[in-house]
């Protein structure tokens, strides 16, 4: 019976660190917030360009990076082999920083990319001593960026950004230290985006 119990857990814990990876809870919230803060116009710029110029050469990268054996996995669990991911996964954020000097986006998506994009800069930084919890980090961010929006929507956010948490642990991806880490880092940020603008 523990037996089963333990193997459901894992289970569990696996499909919630599916469902709230990165690529998939950052997609679902700039769509989400775009087409509700901005025209249809605006929205469709920004949700295009952030799944044709970060999502799909992210996936791209991962999966061939696994195919040569680069990568153990599509999480980049490995500290070290996060010290190379970083760099393509900022580069492919200065890109779509520019674009939006030149694009019809409103200014405050220039303000809250910015602010992400921080955040990655951070990571990439304690990622040189301790490999912090993306899963962790960008989840508490886009709960706490919610909260002006919505504050139930946030706070059921913020409980789903702890069952992502927990997910990391029980699936041994991240340690205690890496999960907290992560996760002051994603509220820390996500207040900021709150502070320096009105999405």
């Amino acid at each position: 019976m523990n037996i089963y119990l333990r193997v459901d857990k894992l289970a569990l814990a696996k499909g919630i660190s599916i469902l709230g990876h990165p690529l998939v809870l950052g997609n679902i919230y700039v769509i989400a917030m775009s087409f509700h803060k901005m025209d249809t116009e605006a929205a469709t710029w920004v949700s295009a360009l952030t799944f044709f110029l970060i999502t799909l050469p992210i996936i791209a990268h991962n999966l061939y990076k696994m195919k040569v054996g680069k990568y153990e996995n599509f999480d980049v669990s490995d500290q070290q082999q996060r010290k190379s991911f970083y760099p393509f996964a900022l580069g492919l954020f200065t890109v779509l920083l520019i674009l939006f000097l030149f694009l019809p986006v409103p200014s405050d998506v220039l303000v809250q990319t910015s602010v992400f994009f921080s955040m990655l800069v951070s990571m990439a930084v304690i990622n040189l001593k301790v490999k912090a919890s993306l899963h962790a980090a960008i989840s508490f961010y886009i709960a706490l960026s919610v909260f002006q929006v919505h504050l139930l929507l946030g706070a059921v956010l913020a409980i789903i950004a702890l069952s992502i948490s927990w997910s990391r642990l029980i699936s041994q991806r991240h340690s205690i230290q890496e999960l907290i880490i992560g996760c002051i880092s994603g509220i820390s940020f996500g207040i900021i985006s709150l502070l320096v603008l009105d999405w």
